[in-house]
């Protein structure tokens, strides 16, 4: 080893050192003090102080051992060749930048940990999540190879680990980080698509055409996943298999999945959109199905065009339900997609693939979970999670999850995380291969048995820093009944009792005429729609009309007083009576906290208010 290198046990000798050097009586208080990190308070900024400085120590004295004293300067990190003789990059210019810096974010910053924020899918953030994400970028890991990232690869596996036994993928299953739901769900459809080749290329390879010759032409175009794996299994026993994929590549580029299907519910992400023209799915191929009353993917409809299509011989390239749907927070029916599923395969022989995008909505199968990972009954997930309540056909769907094939989940969601953290989990790791490559410029020279994360992901260069950010917050808020099912129980429990005044006390007195909060329906998980309701007609003023102007008004507000007024954000309905494009505007409240009973009477009279006030704006405009 040279001088110059810091080795993995130099570090642990310094940390040793360190942390004999810290009073036995400041040790215990940073770690009573770990009750209070959840979230920032007043009372845990003492605390936070004491480790944000435990971090930077061990980061200058790594710092000073990898320079080994040879840094070409004496300014410490950072300070590169040049860099001190440049005009004006003295300490005093950071200090003013980074000022200025601080100051903007502190005052113009959106106001997530306020009460009063139920715009977006974001929340305050954990203390673990904070610390462990800065502690991380400041040694910059990059998490496509161990080679790069050897601490914050090896935390990817423990949350991917997490993640797989959160969503009961355990223990055939994978899970990497990503930055996002889009990502996620765009490499998701990228391995069903090409999985869907694969029959077609065993039926034309001479030495791999007996594996499939049983099957009839309906079964073969949509041959289950297991069976597709397994038969690709066989052929790499054979030393076959690279052949048999360039030959489905072959036919994806020569149109041999034209006429493929995507079936998705009309209330998907917009992402999904994006998804089927980067994927070449093709826009006539994408079919967005009806969705129920309860703003649920139809089941019936599903059923209907699944028949039609496996009855017909057309390939579907993926079935795609939502597990919190971004605009209700509604959650698909798994258990009876699941259901038509093995309908297909007993009528047919034929399958699909099974992706759901449960960016928002998978952190809350932990309400469903034991320590162990293993499933509760509905009984003791419905004691547990009170006065918050799951409806039963949700947790039927949570409980149908680990038979599907992906799911997409967004740690900086539900789980609180920073920005970019999205994660997507495969059932079985072997689905991988169908877009993994090898490639000796790192990964050639790793040790590591396990699957890397370089070159099976979509995306390359990842934050090690997301990674640790994420493992930091599992080992103090665990996902399951008593981490993250305590956390999002909560938030349940205030959307519904938000749904429940929309219900009895969500009656409004504007000018002489009286309106109504209404919300549509009650949610699956922590998200409310709602709009305003009169109960007389109204000269000159179309309801939808009506709505929209509220809305504007209330951004208008929030942004002219960030931190004194109720931030929300918007949806479009989909409605049934209206035909395919009907839609409807409401008010989408997104509840990523639990609101105590007087911040919750404050917060409730406060959107009142400023509705009250936007009504009588837009009556006064149309008098």
């Amino acid at each position: 080893m040279r001088k110059d290198q810091y080795s993995a046990m130099q570090f642990e000798e310094h940390r040793r050192d360190r942390e004999a050097s810290v009073s036995g009586s400041t040790r215990t208080g940073v770690e009573k003090g770990v009750g209070e990190l959840i979230y920032p308070n007043p009372g845990s900024q003492v605390t936070a102080r004491k480790l944000w400085q435990q971090i930077f120590e061990d980061y200058y004295a790594w710092h000073r051992k990898c320079t080994g004293g040879l840094h070409p300067t004496s300014e410490g990190p950072h300070a590169l060749p040049g860099d001190c003789a440049a005009p004006g990059s003295d300490v005093s210019t950071l200090r003013q930048v980074l000022d200025e810096l601080s100051g903007r974010l502190s005052r113009s910053s959106v106001p997530w940990p306020s009460p009063m924020y139920m715009a977006h899918m974001t929340g305050d953030t954990p203390l673990a999540a904070s610390l462990a994400y800065v502690c991380g970028l400041l040694y910059n890991p990059n998490n496509v190879t161990p080679e790069a990232s050897p601490v914050t690869t090896e935390l990817e596996h423990e949350v991917s680990d997490d993640l797989c036994r959160l969503l009961g993928y355990a223990p055939r299953g994978w899970a990497h980080l990503s930055s996002g739901g889009h990502s996620s769900n765009y490499e998701a459809i990228w391995i069903a698509r090409n999985l869907r080749a694969v029959p077609q290329a065993l039926a034309r390879h001479p030495h791999a055409c007996d594996l499939v010759s049983h099957c009839s032409p309906t079964a073969l175009v949509n041959l289950g996943v297991d069976e597709i794996l397994n038969m690709l299994d066989a052929v790499s026993d054979r030393g076959i298999r690279d052949e048999v994929l360039r030959l489905a590549d072959d036919i994806r580029s020569t149109g041999g999945l034209s006429e493929a299907k995507l079936l998705i519910a009309r209330n998907a992400h917009y992402a999904w959109r994006k998804c089927v023209d980067l994927l070449g799915v093709g826009a006539r191929n994408a079919e967005w199905l009806d969705v129920d009353d309860d703003h649920r993917m139809d089941l019936n409809a599903l059923r209907t065009r699944v028949h039609d299509l496996i009855r017909q011989g057309q390939p579907i390239v993926a079935i795609v339900a939502c597990a919190g749907s971004s605009g209700e927070g509604s959650v698909d029916d798994l258990d009876g997609i699941v259901r038509l599923r093995d309908e297909c395969e007993r009528l047919y022989g034929a399958s699909f693939y099974i992706h759901v995008d449960a960016a928002f909505g998978g952190y809350c199968r932990s309400l469903c979970l034991d320590p162990g990972g293993e499933m509760l009954s509905y009984d003791e997930v419905s004691q547990h999670i009170r006065p918050a309540a799951l409806k039963r056909e949700v947790y039927e769907a949570f409980r149908a999850l680990p038979q599907t094939d992906s799911t997409t989940v967004d740690p900086h969601k539900n789980g609180h995380i920073p920005y970019p953290a999205g994660a997507l989990a495969l059932r079985d790791r072997r689905l991988t291969s169908l877009i993994g490559g090898a490639t000796a410029l790192y990964f050639g020279r790793s040790n590591d048995k396990r699957l890397p994360f370089g070159p099976h992901t979509l995306e390359g260069a990842r934050p090690g820093a997301a990674a640790a950010a994420v493992w930091a917050t599992h080992q103090v808020i665990r996902p399951d009944r008593n981490g993250y099912g305590q956390l999002l129980a909560g938030c349940l429990a205030t959307t519904q009792e938000l749904h429940r005044r929309c219900q009895t006390t969500g009656e409004l007195h504007v000018m002489g005429k009286t309106f109504r909060l209404v919300s549509h329906f009650e949610s699956d998980l922590n998200i409310l729609n709602l709009s305003i309701e009169s109960t007389h007609p109204l000269p000159n003023q179309d309801a939808d009309e009506l709505n929209l102007k509220i809305l504007n008004g209330l951004r208008d507000e929030a942004l002219a007083d960030p931190y004194g007024q109720p931030w929300v954000s918007s949806n479009e309905l989909a409605t049934r009576s209206g035909g395919p494009s009907a839609r409807l505007h409401v008010l989408r409240l997104c509840v990523m906290q639990k609101l105590d009973p007087p911040t919750l009477d404050a917060v409730w009279h406060s959107l009142l208010n400023a509705i009250a006030r936007q009504l009588a704006a837009a009556l006064t405009m149309n008098s």
